[in-house]
């Protein structure tokens, strides 16, 4: 009827329980008024008197619960059957001031938590005092229509059982702590959703295991809420907890679908760590605050190029540092493997923009930071891997100038270090043994119209330049010349292989496809699914902690005021 999530709405279902339950014990109330055929005479209201029940009013509400407890309960032969014949003795107007209460105590062993507590209420409101001292000062709070009123304004709180304790915590709404060393006596029957309050205010933790308390199909909900890092997917999946498992296959570089109209935060990592920037702002609004903080320090470095070793080592962000970073100067490899593979990746490009002598300048610093290393600077893993690379491109530099006997030498240096070098080091040894009249040109003709070595669709490339040209008459016979040369190439078998080779392994300058860990929001616990705890939950409990009120219920009469 009510969305118990909405506070208000279970502010509401709990005064509508309250004044259902005031409105059946006005009727109860009228139902004896019209049901006495008389009212006790003055003899039997003083038998009456001797077992602590003062008034006819009080008298009437006794025997209604008198004939309750007959009807509700199984007093039997035996002890029992001695405890009926109390209850029904006492109905006829003789109550027995010794045996009494122990049959009445008897037969409220046997009810219901509720109606046990309904009893109770009724002997509260005939102000029948049949607890002990502390018993109905704890019985005053539980029948208290505001409980949580009452227990605020007294000095002293009485103290109870476990269920009375936990009524107290629930009735002030959490403001009094429940004892840890309690949760075991309250944990196999409390309502589930004050079992998700108490884990929201870290009463309940892992450690308390409550699932190993709980019936069988709440098992796996408290799990998820507790210890999430110990589920499998396919519990995951039996919960239907969606944010889960994208996460898990997101954190295991599988490709994730699209989430629906409105991305997820994964498709957000998904498309920025792939660097993407136009989505950047929407993932920095969707992350949790370290990780975005994270994502914030990120952009900050790229403004100098310096960032801090978490990012540095993590090549899941590399592709969006990358992005964010446009280094105008020589990048040092030495500074992180993240630097060199920058490092590399620029003389790349500055090669295929036409710019071969800043792409020489880049490279030789590979080459110089490897020759200082007895100074202490050294290169990095993988500055060290991609020295063959930088020689490389120092040697195609030199070529530019028409300097074979530095290319070879650069060559013969890198071969030890990369077998893929020795295509290029057999060309260049082979144009030193030619005369430069007869040798062909030295440069790639795919490099030299901006496209990789080998490119399939460069004639769509070569037709866009020719059009830009068409005025430009050295400019038109420069790619004919070009476009000639890669189709007499083509026409032999060794096809592209008589051009020098520039990169040696193109995988190197991709960009990597891991896991930006770094900025992956951490595995959290499985949100709250049950309803905020309203008035039924709370006299769920109401009623267990009356049953824990019978542990003071009295044996004998209270002492008797002879003067009344």
């Amino acid at each position: 009827m009510y969305d118990m999530t909405d506070p208000v709405a279970a502010y509401q279902a709990a005064v509508e329980a309250e004044n259902r339950r005031l409105a059946e014990q006005e009727t109860r109330q009228q139902l004896r008024d019209a049901g006495s055929s008389h009212r006790p005479n003055g003899f039997t209201l003083r038998k009456w008197r001797w077992v602590g029940v003062n008034g006819a009013d009080a008298v009437i509400a006794v025997r209604d619960v008198f004939e309750e407890l007959l009807s509700s309960t199984r007093l039997g032969e035996g002890c029992e059957g001695l405890h009926a014949q109390q209850l029904r003795k006492a109905l006829d107007g003789f109550p027995d001031a010794d045996g009494l209460l122990p049959a009445v105590g008897a037969a409220l062993r046997q009810s219901t938590p509720d109606e046990v507590l309904g009893h109770l209420r009724t002997l509260h409101a005939a102000e029948v005092q049949w607890l002990t001292p502390e018993g109905t000062d704890r019985q005053d709070i539980l029948c208290s229509t505001a409980p949580s009123l009452r227990l605020a304004q007294l000095r002293r709180r009485p103290t109870g059982g476990a269920a009375y304790t936990l009524f107290t915590s629930v009735a002030m709404g959490g403001a009094v702590a429940f004892p840890k060393d309690l949760l075991p006596e309250v944990l196999p029957w409390m309502p589930e959703s004050i079992v998700d309050d108490l884990i929201d205010r870290s009463t309940i933790t892992a450690h308390d295991a409550p699932w190993k308390h709980r019936p069988e199909g709440e098992g796996l909900y408290l799990r998820a809420r507790l210890t999430p890092e110990r589920l499998t997917r396919g519990e995951a999946q039996a919960l239907g907890w969606t944010a889960y498992m994208r996460r898990e296959a997101f954190v295991a570089g599988e490709e994730l679908e699209m989430a629906g109209a409105q991305p997820d935060i994964f498709d957000l990592l998904t498309e920025v760590a792939d660097g993407d920037l136009s989505r950047i702002d929407e993932l920095d609004a969707a992350l949790p605050a370290e990780q975005r903080t994270r994502l914030r320090n990120i952009k900050a470095g790229s403004y100098t190029g310096s960032w801090s070793q978490l990012f540095l080592a993590d090549p899941g962000v590399w592709a969006l540092m990358v992005a964010l970073w446009d280094p105008q100067a020589v990048v040092s490899p030495r500074l992180s493997d993240f630097h060199a593979w920058v490092a590399i990746r620029r003389a790349y490009d500055l090669v295929l923009e036409g710019r071969l002598v800043e792409a020489g300048e880049q490279a030789e610093v590979f080459d110089r930071v490897a020759k200082n290393e007895k100074n202490g600077t050294v290169l990095p893993p993988l500055g060290r891997s991609l020295l063959a690379e930088a020689l490389n491109f120092m040697a195609y530099a030199a070529l530019a100038e028409d300097d074979l006997k530095s290319a070879e030498d650069l060559l013969a240096r890198a071969e030890p270090m990369d077998g893929l070098v020795a295509h290029n080091l057999r060309l260049v040894r082979g144009w030193r043994a030619t005369p430069k009249n007869d040798r062909d040109p030295l440069m790639n003709p795919f490099l030299e119209i901006c496209l990789p070595h080998g490119f399939d669709n460069w004639e769509d490339r070569y037709r866009d330049l020719v059009r830009e040209s068409q005025d430009d008459v050295v400019e038109y016979a420069r790619l004919n010349r070009i476009r000639n040369r890669i189709e007499e190439a083509r026409r032999y078998e060794a096809g592209d292989d008589v051009f020098f080779r520039l990169p040696l392994d193109s995988a190197r300058y991709e960009t990597p496809r891991d896991v930006p860990q770094s900025i992956v929001p951490p595995l959290v616990p499985l949100p709250r699914r049950t309803a905020t705890t309203g008035g039924a939950e709370i006299e769920a409990v109401r009623a267990m902690a009356a049953v824990e009120l019978l542990e003071d219920f009295r044996v004998t009469p209270p002492h008797l005021d002879r003067h009344r």
